[in-house]
């Protein structure tokens, strides 16, 4: 009998226990990552101890839609994973009887466990539990329209995942919010974002694209207790995040169009726009603003020098701004916020890529403190009324969440704020407003021998699938999926069709599969341990296995010497090296066998692709991507002659031959050995900002997968109860 049927929620064996509603493992009160169809197989054969449990029975519990392909396979794997999180062996069985050619029985001692027997699982972030099989992410939100520079946190931030705390600091658990209740303050068609309160508490601004991603962002005015929008501006924005002065005659505003990118004022109650610094972003997420409380300045992140982003200080006086100190390691600053009485100021610092850093500071950004370390990506952060916690808005899939950080580095998650957050968080004296989106992902399959068509859905599922990339043999294509529930590595045939999960951690971020050009091995990252590391993998059914690397790997690195965290393994064509980015600002070369990583890139970049002896990488600047050619055994780099310009939100994949990109609505190619750019045929449908991850063609040249965007819909909500 299952919960649902009214039987025992809770059921426990040896150190084990199960919650059949929740879907969870725990072994001595901790959570056990177990993918969600292994789950299933424990919870039917939990459901009838002792007795035979049918392969035909498990495939009706695992497959009720009948829609399964390699039936056999995907069940012995799928036991396989269950008895490797139990410690079980099939040859003597502890829990897992196997009936030969009939199915399974469990034979232990099954009891139904006591309340408060899975006390492990509470409102604070999940601990990150270690898994000899590790698994691919999706992707994290990228902007509509390109924003100046491509944000690597919000790319696989798009390689969208669970968020996981890393770091926990000493002090008692910030205070949740008590009965939180959820109120809809918008619904219009299209993405609402980022929220700013006037200070009356009853009125608010946002960014809204008008119901559709082609139509871009303006400036909209709305009051709590009605549905009438009063428009504030009239040039629709790639990306726009205001912020509400306290003082309630100004509101100030980041915004990127097509021609410029800066800070800008209006009055409130509309008017003529100001200027007030030019600037260049990161990305949609670190275009916050935030007032000090006498309204005299404001605090902002934007690209400074090596294409890094920086926080400023610009005083409203006189017009003038400072850059403030980042801590050693940071790569990236962002979302500042001045807390209540000015004198402390909160940021976050990209560690690696998908990894982040809280920070709190004096008014004068020095003598920072770290608070806490996350994984996924920072989409909006606030100080709470009386000054002592902040809220922080952490987007990455199913893991996303509020969470509330004390000044003592305690953090609670907010119940109730679950499911896809966009950029923005706005804090009033009864509560917070927060953006909740719906994104998904599809990877596309067109025929690059037709000059037009509408291709088809590759690998099709309702949830989001990204990052091809084909065998070398063409036969099979490894791309990531949160199909089953969580984000995971799989494998279709090349079209699309017998998906079979490939890995199964139920957990942290993981991302960026890559083939060996043996066709039996991919190289991918994961955050098992809370720190990103490089994992190898033998194909179909090979154990994963970290990829080792000395540590400290670099101490003359450009953001300081720290431990590296490596991620996006791209293959030599040889197999014998590892081409990585430490999420930052550079690309390392690892022996594939394991050793001491090598910077590899002068210039900030942070994917590569490989042609033969030559890797091309994309180096970065405030305007796009440029593509660069350099041996694999090192040496100068050089820009590839006549290849033009992308912007962040095209994709690139190089070939033996040369690159296939987007660019205008069309699929291009670059011919190395000529120099020449053809358009190969027309794109239906633009592809998601993924930064060069989103596509892959077949090594006949007749077939391209890429990976688009839709359904993308964003709503602002007041989560009140504090």
């Amino acid at each position: 009998m299952t919960a649902a049927d009214g039987g025992p929620a809770r059921l426990a064996f040896d150190v084990f226990a199960a919650d059949l509603r929740t879907g969870e493992l725990f072994r001595d009160g901790q959570r056990v990552v177990l993918p969600n169809q292994s789950f299933l197989a424990l919870a039917a054969l939990l459901e009838r101890p002792g007795e035979l449990v049918s392969r035909e029975a498990l495939r009706a519990r695992l497959w009720p839609d009948k829609r399964v392909v390699e039936f056999e396979q995907g069940l012995n794997a799928i036991i396989n994973r269950l008895r490797e999180a139990l410690g079980d062996s099939a040859g003597q069985p502890k829990f897992i009887e196997t009936l030969p050619r009939r199915g399974y029985r469990f034979i232990a001692a099954v009891r139904v466990a006591p309340t408060g027997a899975l006390a492990a699982r509470t409102a604070q972030a999940p601990a990150i539990a270690k898994s000899t099989a590790v698994a691919l992410p999706p992707a994290a939100a990228a902007p509509s329209a390109p924003v100046r520079l491509y944000a690597l946190g919000l790319l696989l931030a798009a390689l969208v995942a669970a968020v996981s705390l890393v770091r926990w600091h000493k002090g008692a658990p910030a205070a949740p919010f008590a009965n939180p209740t959820i109120t809809r303050l918008t619904s219009t068609l299209g993405r609402e974002v980022n929220p700013s309160f006037a200070p009356d508490a009853r009125t608010f601004v946002f960014g809204w694209n008008g119901g559709g991603t082609e139509s871009g962002f303006d400036l909209y005015i709305k009051r709590l207790d009605s549905e009438r929008l009063l428009r504030l501006t009239h040039t629709p924005a790639a990306s726009i995040s205001p912020a509400w002065a306290p003082n309630d005659g100004q509101i100030a505003f980041a915004r990127v169009t097509v021609d410029e990118s800066g800070i800008y004022s209006i009055p409130a109650t509309g008017g003529t726009e100001r200027l007030l610094t030019p600037a260049t972003f990161l990305h949609e997420s670190f275009m916050q603003l935030s007032w000090s409380p006498d309204a005299r300045e404001l605090v902002y992140s934007a690209l400074g020098a090596g294409s890094r982003s920086y926080i400023h200080l610009l005083n409203l006086d006189g017009l003038s701004k400072r850059e403030l100190p980042t801590p050693s390691g940071c790569g990236d600053a962002g979302l500042p916020a001045f807390s209540p009485d000015g004198r402390q100021l909160a940021f976050v610092c990209t560690t690696a890529l998908a990894l982040y850093s809280v920070y709190v500071t004096d008014a004068a950004g020095e003598n920072e403190r770290l608070l806490a370390s996350m994984q996924g990506t920072a989409r909006g952060m606030t100080w709470s009324a009386n000054g002592r916690e902040l809220m922080l808005a952490s987007d990455a899939d199913d893991g996303s969440a509020l969470w509330l950080l004390s000044l003592d580095g305690s953090i609670t998650r907010v119940p109730g704020s679950e499911e896809a957050l966009g950029p923005g968080l706005a804090r009033t004296s009864t509560g917070v407003a927060f953006v909740r989106e719906q994104h998904r992902f599809e990877m596309w399959r067109i025929d690059l021998s037709a000059a037009t068509g509408p291709g088809s859905a590759f690998a099709a599922a309702s949830r989001s699938q990204l990052v091809p990339q084909y065998s070398p043999d063409g036969a099979h294509v490894v791309f990531q999926s949160s199909r089953s529930g969580r984000p995971e590595i799989w494998m279709a045939d090349s079209v699309g069709r017998n998906p079979v999960q490939l890995t199964a951690v139920n957990g942290p971020l993981t991302g960026g599969p890559s083939w060996c050009s043996d066709g039996r091995r991919i190289a991918f990252d994961a955050r098992v341990s809370g720190k990103s590391r490089l994992y190898l993998m033998a194909i179909p059914d090979g154990p994963s296995q970290p990829l080792v690397t000395s540590q400290p790997l670099v101490t003359s690195h450009p953001l300081g010497a720290s431990q590296l965290n490596l991620s996006l393994p791209v293959w030599s064509q040889d197999c014998q090296w590892i081409f990585a980015s430490d999420g930052r600002a550079t690309v390392f070369r690892v022996p594939a066998s394991g050793g001491s990583a090598e910077r590899f890139t002068s210039r900030r970049a942070y994917h590569v692709g490989v042609s033969g002896d030559q890797v091309v990488f994309n180096v970065t600047n405030a305007r796009g991507i440029e593509l660069w050619s350099q041996s694999a055994a090192g040496g100068e780099g050089r820009p590839l002659q006549g290849m033009p310009q992308l912007a962040y939100s095209d994709d690139w994949f190089v070939v033996r031959a040369g690159v296939y990109y987007t660019l205008a609505g069309s699929v291009s190619f670059y011919d190395f050995a000529s120099h020449k750019n053809r358009i190969v045929r027309s794109l239906p449908g633009a592809p998601a900002a993924l930064g060069g991850l989103g596509m892959t063609v077949s090594p006949d040249g007749r077939w391209l997968v890429y990976t688009r965007s839709t359904d993308w819909q964003g709503d602002i909500m007041m989560l009140s109860g504090h």
